[in-house]
């Protein structure tokens, strides 16, 4: 009761009925055209606070999303076990003297560095790296 009282008093007596028919605006085609380049201007001032507005909140919301972000990634990989680190059970066979990085275990297909070579008249046994020994044959010793 008190809210409506403070309405009389502001706005004197108010007649019953719905909004729609206390409220009389003008139409356009009464308006100046000082009018219309006021309603223009203050629409024009209310679009830049409203874009400002909205700036503000997707700022926030993109901080408050990138923190989101990293909290799930931490979590994720807290959930993940470790990788277990695989070392490479293959001992390289074969060098090239002439690149000493260039390896190769003898397992899967031959690298081109060597098929380069022995397509070229070398040995394979030439490159093995732990070359086996030959036994010295003594002449003496019989056959």
């Amino acid at each position: 009761m008190l809210q409506a009282v403070k309405i009389n008093e502001i706005m004197g007596d108010v007649p019953a009925g719905p909004v729609e028919a206390r409220l009389i605006l003008p139409t356009i085609w009464t308006l100046s055209f000082d009018d219309l380049k006021y309603i223009s201007s203050k629409v024009e001032e209310y679009q830049g606070e409203v874009q400002a507005m909205l700036d503000t909140k997707a700022q926030e919301r993109l901080t408050e999303l990138k923190a989101r972000i990293a909290a799930d990634q931490a979590e994720l990989e807290a959930l993940q076990p470790q990788p277990v680190k695989v070392s490479n059970p293959s001992t390289p066979k074969y060098r090239d003297p002439e690149k000493p990085e260039n390896t190769w275990a003898g397992r899967g297909k031959m690298p081109n560095w060597l098929k380069e070579k022995v397509d070229a008249g070398a040995k394979l046994e030439d490159f093995l790296i732990d070359k086996p020994a030959v036994a010295e044959v003594d002449p003496e010793a019989g056959f």
